[in-house]
């Protein structure tokens, strides 16, 4: 096998002269700006050649091994035949040998050696044939010899190519776009396919010796790194090309977990077990030993963003300098490992330790907690920050529909739930939203807080209101989340009672004005509503029966709802929390001065003119909303009746 050597060093001369005679005759250069891709598979042809050459050297050196282990130097041909690289050079060798005629007559290995450009067929047998290598009837030793053999095959073929990349990369053309051979799926598989059968030889065992076990583990390390390295150089050339990658992307997420975590286990089981000859060490001890065998795991994680063995890592060493220093150094599109860290102390509650790390990453934190206000509000305050702050425990407070209840809009689903807070805790964070507010004294903080004492208004009616309402069952579903006012009025209405009849009114008052607009029909519904609550053919019989005076009618048209729900809206000291209620429905038809009103011929006393009641009693219904909205003379006494 010497003349293979000799073959594959002369091959790599005439490469080299071959390049120089690119670069002499200018072709390169023509290579270089307009065919990127035949000029890689000229350099890429240089790559394979170094790696055969590599994989020469290290066969040889595998057979010497094995004929010193042997006592026999005359042994080197059986030493080779008993290797799973010899096996493999085989097993690719007659592949490619059946796939040529004119190489029938030729050996094995022969034939492999003069296949350089073919040299992916390695991977293509490791993924397809691996089982033919190391077989599972095979004693539990030779398997892990046999897989470590191959292993520093792969990582000698990808790394040789690697470094001659690196070496020679003035010679290559722009990489953009371009995947090199070594990450090409072929490729891939077949490191994952021996990467994955000595995850599971690690798995398996227990019982072994610490060195044996260390030497597999050291092994997979590299592969791992190797494999890792190959996806990353894959994924970049197909974002490069603005190819589809989501699908690779997973399935190098899922490969790289899966490599770190078990190699992060098997560190872990070292150091339980008493690595290095430590047999009843102390704690400090244990954690010195942890952060030196993790050491080269933790460079790999790193790269590869592998953020929840690095979580583990720091965790298991109690190291938040270590922590800190990988979350500013790990800052990925969508906050890198700081962003991980956040996720990780939320979800197991740890909120004064996140919130701590706001003191050294406020913008991190700020971005993280904008998906949870629960603890925004917080960090804002640390940061003086309070117009911010009161912003997001209003929206905190009235969360359901992720906009101001005032404001009434029409909500929907919040993206990201938050915690579920009573009526009482919401009514405190509007308090505090409030506080927070005439603290920061923004431009517009004055209107800030008057919107939010109508929130608080309106949770208050919320409670008032499911008091009062019959069902238990309704209470329960409503349970302590703040009903938009649509719902609220809606409650009120369906309710058939006087006191919630009025309560729909008071809702009204403290939303918006655009709210009463885009809801008049609504509005109309709930005047409708407060005038069925009284039985007005009664009164008008009793009022001409009993001949009221004037006195008398006053104390009667009071306790009517129409009579309160106009003194709620249309009074002169009537409270709202924007605009007025005849801005959209004036209490008389001969109001409608402005053309939207025109247009909508609407008023109460339109509304009140299609009650049933209305032909015989209208004037005691018409009297009872002026007199409510105070817009005629209640003095009795003097002047003509009330109800002419």
């Amino acid at each position: 096998m010497a003349v293979v050597s000799t073959q594959l060093m002369d091959k790599q001369q005439k490469h080299k002269k071959y390049l120089q005679f690119l670069a002499l005759s200018k072709c390169h250069e023509e290579l270089y700006s307009r065919q990127r891709h035949s000029l890689q598979t000229i350099m890429e042809h240089g790559e394979k050649l170094a790696g055969m050459i590599q994989l020469r050297e290290l066969q040889n050196m595998i057979s010497q091994n094995r004929s010193v282990g042997v006592g026999s130097p005359n042994s080197s041909s059986e030493s080779e035949i008993s290797g799973s690289l010899w096996d493999l050079i085989q097993l690719v060798g007659e592949r490619a040998r059946r796939n040529t005629v004119l190489l029938m007559d030729r050996d094995n290995a022969e034939v492999f050696y003069s296949k350089v450009s073919e040299l992916e067929e390695v991977f293509y047998c490791l993924e397809r044939q691996l089982e033919c290598l190391i077989g599972v009837e095979q004693p539990f030793m030779v398997q892990i010899q046999r897989a470590c053999e191959l292993s520093n095959a792969c990582v000698a073929l990808v790394r040789t190519a690697m470094h001659y990349r690196n070496e020679h990369h003035m010679w290559y053309p722009s990489p953009e776009g371009l995947t090199p051979w070594y990450c090409q799926p072929l490729v891939r598989n077949g490191l994952w396919s021996v990467a994955s059968f000595m995850l599971q030889l690690l798995n398996e065992t227990t019982g072994l010796d610490m060195l044996t076990r260390s030497d597999l583990y050291s092994h997979l390390e590299v592969l791992a790194e190797v494999s890792l390295e190959a996806y990353t150089g894959a994924i970049t050339a197909k974002i490069e090309r603005g190819e589809e990658h989501k699908g690779l992307l997973e399935e190098y997420w899922n490969r790289r977990d899966a490599l770190l975590d078990s190699l992060y286990q098997q560190v872990k089981g070292f150091v339980e077990a008493g690595y290095q000859d430590l047999k009843e060490g102390n704690e400090e001890q244990n954690e010195e030993i942890l952060r030196k065998l993790s050491s080269g795991l933790l460079s790999i994680a790193k790269r590869h963003e592998g953020y929840q063995t690095l979580w583990n890592i720091c965790c298991d060493l109690n190291d938040t300098v270590l922590l800190r220093n990988l979350m500013h150094e790990s800052m990925g599109p969508k906050g890198g490992f700081s962003s991980f860290v956040f996720k990780q102390l939320y979800e197991n509650k740890q909120f004064s330790k996140l919130l701590r790390l706001g003191e050294e990453f406020q913008e991190e934190l700020s971005s993280f907690l904008k998906q949870h206000r629960d603890l925004l509000w917080l960090h804002e305050v640390f940061l003086h920050q309070f117009s911010s702050a009161s912003e997001t425990m209003h929206t905190l407070a009235i969360s359901q529909d992720e906009s101001s209840i005032s404001e009434a809009e029409e909500g929907t689903d919040p993206e990201n739930a938050v915690l579920e807070l009573t009526l009482a805790e919401r009514k405190r964070l509007l308090n505090l939203s409030k506080i927070a507010a005439m603290a920061g004294k923004d431009a517009e903080f004055e209107s800030k807080v008057k919107r939010i004492e109508a929130d608080l208004k309106l949770l208050k009616l919320q409670e008032e209101i499911i008091k009062l309402i019959p069902s238990d069952k309704e209470k329960e579903n409503i349970g302590q989340q703040p009903l938009r006012p649509i719902d609220l009025i809606e409650l009120c209405v369906k309710g058939q009672n006087s006191e919630l009849s009025l309560c729909a009114f008071d809702v009204f008052a403290w939303t918006s004005s655009s709210f009463r607009k885009c809801h008049r029909s609504l509005l109309e519904e709930c005047w409708k509503n407060a005038a069925d609550q009284d039985n007005w053919g009664e009164l008008y019989q009793a009022s001409i029966s009993e001949g009221w005076s004037d006195a008398e009618t006053l104390r009667f048209l009071k306790q009517t709802m129409l009579f309160q729900a106009s003194s709620r809206c249309y009074e002169s000291e009537a409270e709202t929390f924007e605009g007025e209620f005849d801005e959209v429905l004036p209490l008389r038809q001969e109001n409608l001065e402005l053309p939207i009103l025109k247009d909508s011929g609407s008023s109460v006393e339109a509304i009140l003119m299609q009650h049933k009641d209305f032909p015989d009693a209208g004037k005691l219904m018409l009297t009872a909303i002026m007199l409510g909205g105070a817009q005629v003379d209640i003095r009795v006494g003097e002047g003509p009746s009330l109800i002419e």
